[in-house]
């Protein structure tokens, strides 16, 4: 993958996600639908986004150079939700994964994202 991690869709910026979003992560990851599709992470205030961020997300960018990247809307510059290419334990191969806020689902987010990390995991 390509060592730019900023990258943009027709709505979407997609960049690395950094410790900038641990209020973001806190509310996404506190999520019924993350609890119930994904796992409950134990995030239980910005605290422990912050350590998840530190310890889990940004060492696997550094190791890997893919990793998870925040998808903020490029008409109001909000943070949406997430999408990037994941090592999973238990999964063969890559995964790619992602997870938007409740009221950003069943609006093309996720497939406008999932179809731009596909294409830049490729060069």
């Amino acid at each position: 993958m390509n060592r730019n991690l900023t990258y943009q869709t027709e709505r979407l910026v997609l960049r690395q996600t950094t410790l900038d979003d641990a209020a973001f992560i806190f509310e996404l990851l506190n999520t019924p639908k993350w609890s119930k599709f994904i796992g409950d992470r134990n995030i239980r205030n910005i605290q422990d986004a912050e350590a998840y961020i530190q310890n889990d997300i940004l060492p696997v960018i550094k190791k890997n150079g893919y990793g998870n990247f925040t998808a903020s809307r490029k008409s109001d510059n909000i943070k949406i939700g997430c999408c990037g290419l994941y090592d999973r334990e238990g999964v063969e191969g890559i995964d790619l994964g992602f997870a938007f806020l409740p009221e950003y689902e069943k609006l093309g987010y996720a497939f406008e994202s999932a179809f731009k990390i596909k294409e830049i995991a490729l060069f």
